[in-house]
């Protein structure tokens, strides 16, 4: 990616005086983020690079800058070599320095939240933002636990272990006795849980009413 470094950021959300359509343009890079399981930061600087290079890689998408009129660009982009998404993008929010800062501070699209699906998901079809999911998947990996401060100023531990099933696998965040739980190759059926975005990735988390129950030990 190409850094742009050397420009401090002055305040946080929305930069100031910025038009409407400005913001349109940087939910659009938001809400495709997340329809495609991608940390919405970096395919903004992906963007950035296509606007420089004409072309630019981003795991599976590859994005080309097609033509570009004034204060704005025509973007493609593709995955796996076929096109998924094309549209103008206000050059300005894909090149001011803040749009980090404000991707940080925006949540989730309501669009994407409020999508309908099964409440029962396989690994292969979970998005980011998917709320109240059932989940039956087995324990592969199980790193061990680690201390963590929290939010509240207490002391917790936590496993982010790995879960598969026969589409795929993803992380699963357990905490304290949760951990002890489960061991490799148990079987277990996670209610009431939601996917949330960690370093970049999906993650599996359980919500407040969330269950795991070992459904078949070996």
């Amino acid at each position: 990616m190409t850094p742009r470094m050397g420009i401090r950021l002055e305040h946080r959300g929305r930069p100031r005086g910025k038009s409407k359509s400005y913001y349109t343009y940087l939910n659009s890079i938001i809400s495709l983020a997340y329809k495609h399981n991608v940390d919405p930061e970096r395919l903004a600087d992906t963007f950035f690079d296509a606007w420089k290079k004409k072309t630019a890689h981003y795991g599976r998408l590859t994005i080309t800058c097609r033509e570009i009129n004034h204060d704005t660009a025509t973007f493609l982009i593709e995955k796996d070599k076929k096109a998924i998404w094309q549209s103008p993008l206000n050059l300005e929010s894909i090149r001011n320095p803040n749009i980090r800062e404000y991707i940080k501070n925006n949540p989730i699209p309501d669009h994407m939240t409020q999508q309908k699906y099964s409440k029962d998901q396989k690994i292969d079809n979970l998005k980011i933002g998917m709320k109240k999911i059932n989940i039956i998947g087995r324990i592969i990996e199980k790193p061990p636990a680690s201390l963590v401060n929290t939010r509240w100023g207490s002391q917790a531990c936590v496993s982010n272990v790995t879960i598969a099933d026969n589409t795929g696998s993803i992380r699963l965040s357990l905490w304290n006795d949760q951990i002890d739980m489960v061991q490799i190759d148990d079987q277990v059926e996670l209610k009431n849980c939601y996917v949330a975005r960690y370093a970049g990735t999906p993650q599996i988390r359980l919500g407040r009413k969330g269950t795991i129950t070992i459904v078949n030990q070996p």
